[in-house]
């Protein structure tokens, strides 16, 4: 099958070279969720890449980046040109998405293809549509998240992505409750929690031995939750910290006043995978929340479950039920919950830790694999492409 995806993922080597010369850090969970979908493709299908690059005003001392091509193994890449300018994003940017995409039709040689597109990219959803209907290509969009729930949007936004994106074939969704926010459960779908790729074994770093957190640094996340209570806890250890946002200050404050607290800012993931792989645990700390338990996944946590290390999480409905044995669940995800529970895993055989880490890393890649989970998408894309 020959497939274009309209996304704003990047080969991988270069996101990481991008990501540390951008002054602005771009979000690491678009590229990082996109790159595992193209290689899940990769394996049974002919794949080319439309990326609108992430990008905006003061993040590189340019503004504007030019088009390129590149690739990565057998899927080719095709980056669009960018500017910062509103001129742009209103009457160029579409254009420029459907030109780079038709350089992209070369690779299928005339040959019928689907398109699969970023449900949270309003042009890139307006490009894929006007480009499935000059070749009568069925579109299926990718949902990762409900754009309601994303932090400092304009309600517009979110009208427009529902807007465009209901007009689409059919739906590749990380869970039921992003089909009813988008009001699409009525069309063709399939439903997978999310894609974990096998990680190469990483040497441990020079910093002693460590808790881990890695990801976005919201309050609502539970991460500030997390930090005090380790800060009570009794753990002597370190907590080490990767990421960013705008809890970044309110670290910082706490590495000034207590050592167990090292924050590494955000990091490429070849160095955030070998800090999970060689923790004493790896913590997610996100409080239950029923709207967003039931359109999300936190995909740090399968991240972490894949890393072969003990995991430390607070229950994730479709997940405890997955995972039940495998994982050390905070029962509590109030302030005395995750420290009581950092003190009793402490106190836990470490024997008996490894044992649940190595089954849930077993499942985990059973259930989630790029290569398990790619032979269902391609299954699905086939059924509606058919």
């Amino acid at each position: 099958m020959n497939i274009i995806v309209f996304t704003s993922a990047m080969v991988e080597s270069e996101f990481a070279k991008y990501q540390t010369e951008a002054v602005i850090k771009p979000n690491p969970s678009n590229q990082n969720f996109y790159s595992k979908l193209i290689k899940a493709l990769s394996y049974k299908n002919n794949v080319a890449v439309v990326s609108h690059r992430p990008f905006r005003k003061d993040m590189f001392d340019e503004d504007s980046l030019e088009r390129k091509q590149t690739s990565d193994g057998q899927v080719k890449y095709y980056y669009t040109h960018i500017e910062c300018t509103r001129s742009y994003k209103l009457f160029d940017e579409v254009e420029e998405l459907i030109f780079c995409a038709e350089k992209a039709l070369d690779n299928f040689r005339g040959l019928p293809f689907i398109i699969i597109v970023d449900t949270l990219r309003v042009n890139l959803i307006k490009a894929a549509i006007k480009f499935s209907r000059k070749y009568n290509a069925r579109i299926v969009g990718m949902l990762t998240d409900n754009p309601a729930n994303l932090s400092n949007i304009r309600p517009s936004y979110v009208r427009n992505v529902y807007k465009n994106t209901i007009r689409l074939d059919g739906f590749l969704s990380l869970s039921n409750g992003l089909l009813r926010a988008f009001k699409v459960s009525d069309k063709p779908h399939y439903i997978f929690e999310g894609l974990v790729d096998e990680e190469i074994p990483m040497k441990k770093q020079p910093i002693g031995n460590y808790y881990f957190f890695g990801g976005a640094l919201y309050e609502r996340y539970g991460v500030k939750r997390l930090i005090n209570a380790f800060i009570e806890s009794d753990i002597p250890e370190k907590l080490v910290i990767a990421g960013t946002g705008p809890l970044r200050e309110y670290i910082f404050q706490n590495t000034e006043k207590n050592s167990r607290i090292l924050y590494l800012s955000q990091l490429p993931k070849d160095k955030v995978y070998g800090l999970e792989q060689n923790a004493i645990a790896n913590i997610n700390p996100r409080p239950a929340n029923k709207k967003l338990d039931e359109e999300s996944v936190p995909s740090k946590l399968l991240e972490y479950l894949a890393s072969g290390a003990p995991t430390i999480s607070t229950k994730h409905p479709r997940l405890y039920d997955f995972f039940k044995d495998d994982v050390f669940w905070i029962e509590d995800d109030s302030h005395n919950g995750i420290k009581n529970a950092l003190n009793e895993f402490a106190s836990t055989n470490m024997a008996d830790l490894k044992k649940k880490a190595t089954s849930a890393r077993v499942k985990v890649y059973e259930a989630y694999g790029v290569k398990n989970q790619g032979e269902r998408i391609t299954y699905f894309l086939t059924t509606l492409s058919s």
